[in-house]
């Protein structure tokens, strides 16, 4: 990793973070127990599937924290071309990780009081988190930066030419399934989305590991580039 050298180390440390941010998202999402959004019956899930709602959980955190610097990276590579998508889906993202941590840390808190029986507490507590504004908006409403700002990166990215078609296209699709599919406690479609990063973001990771340190630094044009019809 060449620590002493700061572009090097900032590049790999990019690069690995992309790549390994959106496979621990999809690993979280693959075990994570069913989503309803009847409180009571999501308390029960969780009553009957406590090791797979904590390991779920503590992936769903590991991602969240690698998913930082691979931002970062991102916005790194709209620095010199299509500025302002990078620092408005960059403030954005980190909002919705921000809210993200948030709601993962209240379902530990859901998780650990069904494990202790208070399950009717549990629902209780539950019940007025969702119904409460001061809650709802600033975790529930917030985190959908995460899906807005992360689309927002992949149109910069695509409009610079920074990374081919169709790694924009799939990072931008990913976080927009994403979004949709916290809102709607669909579980399958959480996995979907987290695959489509996978591709995406994860073939640009690979991008940035390969790249030279000069390239890092000034980003260039993306090799055979193919524009998508109709699209800029």
């Amino acid at each position: 990793m060449h620590l002493s050298d700061a572009h090097h180390f900032r590049k790999m440390l990019a690069g690995a973070c992309m790549v390994v941010a959106p496979v621990v998202l999809l690993a979280a999402m693959v075990i994570h127990p069913a989503s309803d959004m009847d409180e009571a019956t999501q308390v029960a899930t969780i009553a009957d599937n406590l090791d797979a709602w904590y390991v779920a959980h503590l992936l769903a955190l590991i991602s969240i924290a690698v998913m930082v610097p691979a931002v970062l990276g991102l916005m790194h590579m709209l620095r010199e071309r299509e500025v302002a998508f990078g620092h408005v889906g960059g403030a954005l993202t980190m909002l919705g990780l921000l809210a993200f941590t948030g709601i993962v840390a209240m379902e530990l808190v859901m998780w650990q009081m069904a494990a202790g029986g208070e399950t009717r507490e549990a629902v209780t507590l539950l019940e007025r988190l969702n119904e409460t504004a001061g809650i709802v908006i600033p975790f529930v409403v917030v985190s959908f930066g995460f899906a807005l700002g992360v689309a927002c990166l992949a149109i910069g990215l695509y409009r610079a030419r920074v990374v081919q078609s169709w790694m924009a296209i799939s990072v931008a699709a990913g976080a927009i399934l994403f979004g949709v599919a916290i809102g709607s406690a669909m579980n399958w479609l959480a996995i979907v989305a987290a695959a489509f990063l996978v591709v995406g973001l994860g073939a640009i990771g690979r991008m940035v590991l390969q790249e030279t340190d000069e390239a890092w630094e000034h980003t260039p044009e993306y090799d055979g580039f193919r524009p998508v019809p109709g699209m800029r």
